[in-house]
């Protein structure tokens, strides 16, 4: 094979592994079962949590504001812990470009385990999902940046209601913190540390629950 035809086998193998890497950096499509929908719809919040190596958290609730009004609190990462219980000593250490900052924070990590802390990478944008048009922060641990193995996920705000007036939000969380927690304090920490990402939002909006028709 000529080195020419080496260099554009080399080029088209570069373009789809780019490729690739941009596909899975976009989350999938927010669905929803009836089960779901009756629990969201009544205030309540959807949780899901896998345990393992890494320990995959899910929680997804409504927001009874528009998506322009929960934005910046997903947006703004280094003011988490404003008001987040779970995150402590959030900040913004420098900015990469309009769409990604990298933001410092500290887990909070029930006994006997310690506080896990790093730096993340971040990237806002506007995209659509699913055939919606939503607001996409995806995060990413920056390795040997703290005392974690590993952290990652993201957050999606789509339009929700009969007339888009408020918003549906799923945050997913993947952690290795580099060492061993027993199950029961890992089922604690996820099912506490989830469901207050949500009523960190609407308290912070002052959005208490109200009774609404979503049907």
């Amino acid at each position: 094979m000529s080195m020419k035809s080496l260099l554009t086998v080399g080029l088209v193998l570069l373009l789809s592994l780019v490729s690739s890497l941009a596909v899975a950096n976009d989350p999938p499509p927010l669905r929803l079962n009836g089960s779901q929908k009756s629990t969201l719809h009544g205030g309540d919040v959807h949780v899901e949590l896998r345990e393992g190596d890494v320990n995959r958290g899910v929680v997804v609730g409504i927001i009874q504001a528009p998506l322009d009004e929960v934005r910046p609190l997903v947006e703004r990462c280094w003011e988490y812990g404003d008001w987040r219980e779970s995150l402590t000593d959030t900040s913004l250490v420098r900015r990469e470009s309009s769409e990604v900052v990298i933001c410092g924070g500290t887990a909070v990590v029930p006994f006997p385990a310690r506080n896990r802390s790093g730096h993340f990478r971040v990237h806002n944008r506007t995209t659509t999902v699913g055939g919606v048009e939503s607001f996409v922060s995806s995060f990413q641990y920056i390795e040997g940046s703290g005392n974690l193995e590993d952290m990652f996920g993201y957050w999606i705000l789509q339009p929700y209601g009969p007339n888009g007036e408020h918003t549906l939000l799923k945050h997913e969380l993947n952690v290795d913190i580099g060492g061993f927690l027993p199950g029961a304090l890992v089922r604690w920490a996820t099912r506490r540390t989830l469901p207050d990402t949500v009523m960190g939002i609407r308290e912070q909006l002052n959005r208490p629950w109200r009774n609404f028709s979503y049907d």
